[in-house]
Parts: structure tokens; C-alpha cells; sequence
């Protein structure tokens, strides 16, 4: 987790506030809902799968209530396919689908083993046919997005939605098909033995530290989940089959843990997902100070059980895990568990935990990685200013790398350093080392992805965005990431449908909001936009006087209102944490260029994070013939 990455933690570059939203927002704590398991498969599976369109295996029996399916939104999810493309195929294919008539209502049902013989004698052909009705349908709805908004605007939105919803969900398949070849595994979360639910800290950093240990094993080979996609599985009772399914692996490694004192007893078993067999499976009690060479004797099990082939530097390099301090891996474990819960109290905890394990492991390199990326953060929402937070990030990421010149995490944390910078080259070089090193690190790819799409090369940041959404399918990071990457390249339409899906699962994620409002209102449509806005500041925390100000402004002035008002507020409140950034571009909304440069080169002065995004950002577009604008970018080292 990184600067923007963070999600609720940092502020996204070109966001109007810092991220305030309460810690449910992050995936991971959703692990005890069965809802949100049960959305996440859904939208898996409909955003993300990469099998072909179909049903899948079932050896349910018809009675059985597991079979039965008792809609249309059932039918077609389990189709995989729209509900319109289900009801065509009842009627021009003969679709099994039943009917039960109560007094005038009538509700379908359909059972999974009738409607898995009917696809299999049928697939080509509705392949065929489906491919047909929804180009035909594509263009014309493309027909009709050419129409300018007016009285029949929900309608035509309604229309644009189902076009670009198409054309999103193809495109993130796509990104999903380009890992083939690779052997996938997934990490389940660890579970917790203990009779204390405080030591989840320890479990849940044991599952991270094994996903990290696993993906530097043959990474050319080997793919791993990253932990926001596999956390939502946590206390799951879900079938293993179906999260096999979700997740889109070969294999799962399952664990459990017994922390006591300076000592665990850890018991892992690899499980293949095709039968479910158990492939390999150990249980030993070892000090913590040997736990790194425990987590690499795992993992060079994993290796050999799938027939992974391992390179003579590899393998040198497993075979000089180091014993680590007892209390140092401790207090590490507990700065990731609290920098993973993506607020800006819990960044605070983190440090001081991971302050006190290289005080206490001095030679410990992932500690000051994890350090480092805690003070970027912090600068980043506006904790620390850039002179303390710039010579913190330096110092922790350069111990890192002195430490271990081939740990990806201390060359991703440098990257940073030299983004301080806003020295581009460097940045670039670093990241590209750190993916070199680890290429399954999916921050890695977010990150270099957010970069050079600032630097306005988007060919080569798609390409890591499609990488890093194949590693972490369901994350909010990366959906987050996505929808930046579609609104700075203008993509409007395809950025209002990418998030209406996505707020389904994350509904209460602040970027979600605030970038589908800031698309609505590139695209002109000022209530819709209005409403998103109301809803970020109420995620953000605003007070209900503020919100009732805004509401009362665009009520009597629309739009404009809104943003005027937003400004005097801002203003008013005179905060530390006010963004010259921020007010920026609110002046520019409003049309205002003198202004919105005035509190631009504020910013440059103050060395402000979210001014990397000038650049492609949609909301200066109207001072980009400025030659100050100009002379700003310039300076920045960034694109014109």
C-alpha cells in the first residue's frame, strides 16, 4: 500500500480531500459477512472471470436445494451472461426454465444440472448467437450515446451504461486472460488458534508474509493472490471449489496458528483445486527468531509438490534465511496489520510499531520498507510535511536497500523517494527493478501504472493495471486504480459504468464516489455529479452543517452553487489539512485561471503530493494554453 494506493488511508492524486472513511471500507473487514462474500463472488464472476461464458460444473441433483435457482438474476449469473441474453435463450433455444403461477404472480425458477446438459449440447452455437446480439445491440446503443442529452437522458444513461458496462467487463477479462500459462495459488487467511482474539495480528501477518515468500519463489511460473482478494475469505465456510473458482487458481494453501510467547506452532497444507486433494501438508512449533527459515522450508515445499524448478541463485538465496528478533518480527507483524486497515490513525500505529522493530532488529530490511511506505503515506494525506516526511522515506528506504539490495519492497519504497523528487526517471527505474525482482507485488504494477499515466505513456500503464488485476481480482485498490486510469484518459462513459459496478460491491468507498461524480460532471450531467459529491463529503466526514450548506447551494444555484459554496467553506475553515491543491481547482471549476494558478504555485511551493497529477488531470484542462500552466509543468518535470 502506497500514497494513493492506500485507498482510504492516503488521497488519491487529484482528489478533492484526504480519506477519512471508517475502517469498513477496507475489504478485509468485511471477512466475517457472508454478504460480502457472496457479492464478491458475484462480481467475480461477472467482472472477472476468465473461463469462457457457461456454466459450471455441478453434480448437485435436481432435488436438491443447492440446484435450484429461483430468478432471473440467478439464472444469468450462473450463465454467466445478461438477464436480457437468458430470456432471448428461453425463448429461441429452449432454455429449462420453469414457472410457478401463485393466484397472478408467476416466478421462474431453473435447476443447475438441467441447465448445464441444455448449455453443454448447445455451446458453440450460443456462443455464436451471443456474440451476434451483442454486437448488434453494441452499436446500436452507440447509435443512440450520439444523441444529445435532453428530456430522454435517464433513458439514453440507461442505454450508455449497458454499452460501456459491456465493453468494461470485456476489457478487465482481457486482463485477465494475459497470465495464462502461469501455475496460480492462492494463500487462504491464516486462522487463529489462540484463545486471544488480539493475537489476529499475528494470523493475519503470517498470511501476508507467506504470500510474500511464495510469490519471489519462480515468479515466472508461479502467480500468487495478493491478501486484499484472499482476506474476504477469512472464517469463510465457503465450499473450497467455489473459492478455487473465484480466485482462479490451481492450488490453495491453507494454515493455522498458534502464537505463544516468544514461539508458534504453525501447521500449512497445499490443497489442488481439480479434486481437492490434499497434495502436501506439515505442522512444527518453532521459535519466531527462526520463523523466515520456516516460512522459506514452506515454500520450498510448495515448489517441489508442483513442480516448480527453482534457479541456483533461488535457491542460495532460500538457503540463507537469517533468524530474526523475536520481538521485532512481532511488532512488525502488528505495524502491517495496522497499516493494512487504510485509515489515518491506524498509519500512525504503524509507525510506531515498525519504529520499534528496527529499533529492536536494526538489520531487519522489511521493517524499514514498510517504515518507509508508512511516512509516504502520512505526507500524502498531509500528517507529515514534505521536509520531515522526504528525509524519513529517504532514510528508511536507502537502510532497506542497504540491507538487502534484492528486496522488491526497499526498491519500490526508493521509487518513492525519487517521486518526492518528482525525478520521473529514476522512479520509473526503480519500480521497474522492484517488479523485476518480485513481478507478483501488485502494488509494484499499481503504482509504476499510476506513474506512467501521470507521465501520459497510457499503452504501457494499462498493461500494468491488467497485471495487477490479475494478481488481486477483487480488490477495491485496484478497481479504485482503474477508474483513475479511465477518467485521466477522458474514458467518461466507461468510468460511470466501471463504478456503478463497482459501488455494488464497495458502496461506501469515498474514490468510487468522488471520481464517478467528477465524470458525471465532465459529461455535463450536474445533478448526478451533485449527488456523488454530497455522498464523498458525507463519507468524508463533513459536518451536517457543511452538508446542508452544499445541499441548500445547489438547490438554489445547481452546480456552480455547489462548487462556490464548497470553496467559501473551504476557506473558511482554515485548516492545516485545507489542500492548496484542493482549492485549485475549485477556482478552476469555476472558471477562475488567475486564481486557481495562485493557489497552484502555493502548492508547487509546498511541495504537495497531488500536484503529480497536473498533468492528465481533466479538471485543469481549461488552463492548459496558460503559459504559467506551462512554465508549472515544466518545473514538475511532467508532459505537457
Amino acid at each position: 500500500m502506497s500514497s494513493f494506493f492506500a485507498a482510504d488511508c492516503a488521497v488519491i492524486p487529484g482528489s478533492r480531500q484526504p480519506y477519512r472513511v471508517a475502517a469498513q471500507e477496507a475489504p478485509y473487514l468485511y471477512a466475517n459477512s457472508r454478504d460480502f462474500i457472496r457479492i464478491a463472488t458475484s462480481h467475480r464472476t461477472a467482472l472477472m472471470d476468465k473461463q469462457p461464458p457457461g456454466p459450471t460444473p455441478s453434480g448437485s441433483t435436481r432435488a436438491s436445494p443447492e440446484n435450484r435457482l429461483d430468478s432471473w438474476k440467478e439464472i444469468a449469473a450462473f450463465l454467466r451472461r445478461e438477464v436480457r441474453t437468458v430470456q432471448r435463450w428461453e425463448k429461441t433455444a429452449g432454455l429449462p426454465v420453469h414457472r410457478l403461477r401463485i393466484e397472478r404472480q408467476s416466478a421462474v425458477y431453473a435447476y443447475k444440472s438441467e441447465l448445464n446438459a441444455w448449455y453443454a449440447n448447445r455451446k458453440l452455437q450460443l456462443d455464436s448467437d451471443s456474440d451476434e446480439a451483442e454486437g448488434e445491440e453494441a452499436a446500436t446503443l452507440l447509435e443512440r450515446l450520439r444523441m444529445p442529452w435532453g428530456p430522454g437522458a435517464a433513458v439514453a444513461l440507461l442505454a450508455l451504461l449497458l454499452f460501456v458496462s459491456y465493453l468494461v467487463s470485456k476489457s478487465w477479462r482481457r486482463g485477465a486472460d494475459s497470465a495464462t500459462g502461469k501455475i496460480k495459488l492462492a494463500v487462504l487467511p491464516f486462522k487463529n488458534l489462540s484463545d486471544d482474539p488480539e493475537k489476529e495480528y499475528f494470523s493475519d501477518g503470517m498470511t501476508e508474509e507467506m504470500i510474500t515468500e511464495l510469490g519471489r519463489m519462480e515468479p515466472e511460473h508461479l502467480g500468487v493472490i495478493a491478501r486484499t482478494s484472499v482476506m474476504p475469505y477469512k472464517n469463510s465456510q465457503k465450499d473450497l471449489g467455489r473459492i478455487c473458482h473465484d480466485l482462479g487458481v490451481q492450488y490453495v494453501l491453507e494454515g493455522s496458528v498458534f502464537p505463544a510467547g516468544n514461539r508458534a506452532r504453525i501447521t500449512v497444507q497445499l490443497i489442488q483445486c481439480s479434486d481437492q486433494t490434499h497434495v502436501w501438508a506439515d505442522s512444527s512449533e518453532q521459535n519466531l527468531e527462526n520463523v523466515l527459515a520456516l516460512q522459506t522450508g514452506v515454500a520450498q515445499a510448495i515448489a517441489q509438490k508442483i513442480k516448480l524448478t527453482l534457479t541456483p541463485s533461488k535457491q542460495a538465496q532460500l538457503a540463507t534465511a537469517r533468524p530474526v528478533n523475536p520481538q521485532a518480527y512481532q511488532d512488525y507483524l502488528k505495524g502491517i496489520y495496522f497499516w493494512e486497515k487504510l485509515t489515518p490513525d491506524a498509519t500512525q500505529i504503524a509507525v510506531k510499531y515498525l519504529q520499534t522493530a528496527t529499533d529492536e532488529d536494526p538489520s531487519y530490511a522489511p521493517a524499514y520498507a514498510r517504515l518507509a511506505e508508512c511516512y509516504f503515506d502520512s505526507h500524502a494525506i498531509g500528517l507529515l510535511a514534505y521536509d520531515e516526511a522526504h528525509s524519513r522515506v529517504k532514510a528508511a528506504a536507502t537502510r532497506a536497500a542497504a540491507l538487502d539490495v534484492d528486496f522488491a519492497e526497499a526498491h519500490i519504497a526508493l521509487a518513492h523517494v525519487a517521486e518526492m523528487d518528482w525525478d520521473w526517471p529514476v522512479a520509473e527505474r526503480e519500480f521497474r527493478r522492484g517488479i523485476e525482482l518480485d513481478p507478483n507485488l501488485v502494488l509494484a504494477h499499481l503504482s509504476y501504472g499510476h506513474l506512467l499515466m501521470l507521465l501520459r505513456r497510457a499503452d504501457e500503464s494499462w498493461k500494468e493495471m491488467r497485471t495487477a488485476q490479475v494478481l488481486d481480482p477483487i480488490s477495491q485498490v485496484a478497481a479504485q486504480t482503474w477508474l483513475l486510469n479511465l477518467y485521466y484518459s477522458r474514458q467518461y462513459d466507461e468510468a460511470i459504468a466501471f463504478a456503478g459496478q463497482w459501488l455494488e460491491l464497495y458502496p461506501d468507498s469515498l474514490g468510487l464516489h468522488e471520481f464517478l461524480a467528477e465524470s458525471y460532471a465532465q459529461k455535463g450531467l450536474e445533478s448526478l455529479a451533485v449527488k456523488e459529491y454530497l455522498r464523498a463529503e458525507e463519507l468524508g466526514g463533513s459536518s451536517s452543517s457543511r452538508m446542508a450548506a452544499l445541499q441548500k447551494a445547489n438547490r438554489t444555484s445547481g452546480l456552480r452553487g455547489f462548487w462556490q459554496t464548497k470553496l467559501a467553506l473551504d476557506r473558511d475553515q482554515a485548516s492545516p489539512a485545507l489542500s492548496s491543491y484542493d482549492v485549485a481547482s475549485d477556482y478552476a471549476a469555476l472558471g477562475d485561471r488567475d486564481k486557481s494558478l495562485v493557489w497552484l504555485e502555493k502548492s508547487y511551493t509546498d511541495r504537495k503530493w497531488l500536484l503529480t497529477a497536473l498533468s492528465v488531470d481533466p479538471r485543469f484542462d481549461v488552463l492548459r494554453s496558460d503559459p504559467r500552466f506551462q512554465n508549472l509543468l515544466q518545473r514538475l518535470h511532467l508532459p505537457q
